[in-house]
């Protein structure tokens, strides 16, 4: 999610670079374009030698995300298994925090990833900014509409998911919040938690009750909700732990994949969508126009989107955008997917998310 410097992107996206970087640059990003059309035009085995012996040759890959160390280090391993020549180097950070360093590094010319795995508001930001090329990926056709880019700048690997999350020790299943007029019982009061920064979720379940109740009556729920006197902490991990250890019974909006992976570890936690209703985000990887090492980018970009590679992100309890490697906890519900259009009026909703339930840091 893009954080309280909310932005200072909007500072940020007013700088240029020098007159020197600037042409450099665009010429990078034609020459790295003219690199994946070709490679687009092939197929098989052809594509893949082709790709096998670019990589050998580049003998590096640079990549950021916003995937947790643990994932990225598990997908690194395997992609080093399979192509052993391949040095990846790999820069992690919540996202809010990557695309800042993102557009001071392209403001300095300093921008040398060769691809990006971030949530759909950043890639479009990403993609504003002419810093992402298109590419449709060996495999793209397996994967549904709704989580590629229209413009076919990025692909989505995985899904975020926001669910209610209730300690199991502290609530029955039949206790728990069911639906989001549940959250404003005052017998919720100073009980429920929920992260300072969590814009995605408030925005798709805005425009979710602003579709049932009018913008008057939307904006009147978050209000109420607010009077609620929310626990409020930073990050959905630490969050997740509180909740499992007992510190407060409920979490209003928490990752679905992250409570899985908190129940198969054991921990007393379990999760529900409200109203039946599923808001969610993609988290796609896009190839950059800044690097150098394309083929080995086009090489990881395939590993990402193959079976291979959303196995791993399956296992890591991750929700996969490939429709033949499923999770099945998802099927029951309808989704809520983010809209890209409102990135245009981002600020906006950021502004409207603090003045309604004013969070505390």
């Amino acid at each position: 999610m893009l954080a309280r410097q909310s932005w200072r992107i909007t500072t940020l996206l007013g700088s240029i670079f020098v007159l020197f970087g600037a042409h450099f640059s665009l010429a990078l990003a034609q020459s790295r374009s003219e690199t994946l059309e070709a490679i687009a035009k092939l197929k098989g085995n052809e594509r893949e030698a082709r790709l096998r012996e670019g990589a050998r040759k580049e003998g590096n890959l640079i990549w950021y995300s916003s995937t947790t160390a643990e994932d990225s280090l598990a997908l690194n391993r395997k992609f080093q298994e399979l192509y052993p020549f391949v040095k990846v180097q790999h820069l992690r950070a919540p996202s809010e925090k990557m695309i800042e360093r993102i557009l001071l590094e392209s403001r300095a010319g300093s921008f040398k990833a060769d691809l990006v795995a971030l949530p759909e508001i950043e890639l479009t930001v990403l993609t504003q900014r002419k810093l992402l090329l298109k590419h449709a990926g060996f495999e793209h056709e397996a994967f549904p509409a709704n989580v590629k880019d229209p413009a076919g700048y990025w692909t989505g690997i995985y899904v975020t998911a926001w669910v209610l999350a209730y300690n199991t020790n502290l609530l029955t299943a039949q206790a728990a919040p069911k639906t989001y007029a549940d959250l404003l019982n005052p017998k919720w009061k100073k009980l429920m938690a929920m992260d300072t920064e969590p814009y995605s979720w408030f925005i798709t379940s805005f425009r979710y009750l602003e579709s049932r109740q009018g913008t008057a009556g939307a904006t009147e729920y978050f209000k109420r909700l607010a009077s609620q006197e929310l626990e409020w902490r930073k990050g959905h991990s630490l969050i997740g732990q509180l909740i499992a250890a007992g510190e407060f019974p409920i979490g209003v909006e928490m990752q679905a994949g992250s409570l899985e992976r908190l129940k198969a570890q054991g921990a007393p936690v379990d999760w529900v969508a409200l109203d039946g209703v599923v808001p969610i985000n993609n988290v796609g990887v896009s190839v950059t126009a800044a690097g150098a090492n394309t083929h080995a980018a086009v090489l990881y970009y395939d590993f990402l989107l193959s079976r291979t590679g959303m196995e791993i992100m399956k296992a890591r309890n991750r929700i996969p955008t490939r429709p033949d490697v499923t999770v099945p906890y998802l099927k029951t519900y309808k989704l809520l997917p983010f809209d890209a259009q409102v990135v245009e009026h981002f600020d906006r909703y950021v502004n409207q998310f603090k003045e309604l339930l004013k969070p505390r840091s």
